[in-house]
């Protein structure tokens, strides 16, 4: 996918669940837009070459899921396709 292209792609994401948050009504339902834009943003902060210990794990996570599934080799990480 390409570093360029997958930072565009969450950038448009980060966006749409910022708008999310400010929209919502129920709380319940804020919390779940919160949680889901404090993850785009750890998965563009780790894209962007600048996470923080946190945002590593996350991507440590997402890393191994896909190496298990097959889709990533024991050596790459989603950064590098």
């Amino acid at each position: 996918m390409g570093n360029e292209i997958l930072s565009k792609h969450l950038q448009s994401e980060i966006a749409a669940s910022q708008q999310d948050v400010e929209n919502s009504k129920l709380e319940k339902n804020r919390l779940l837009h919160e949680r889901k834009l404090s993850l785009l943003t750890s998965l563009q902060n780790y894209v962007e070459g600048k996470p923080s210990r946190e945002d590593a794990i996350v991507a440590d996570v997402i890393n191994d899921m896909l190496q298990a599934l097959g889709l990533l080799e024991s050596h790459q990480t989603f950064r590098d396709i």
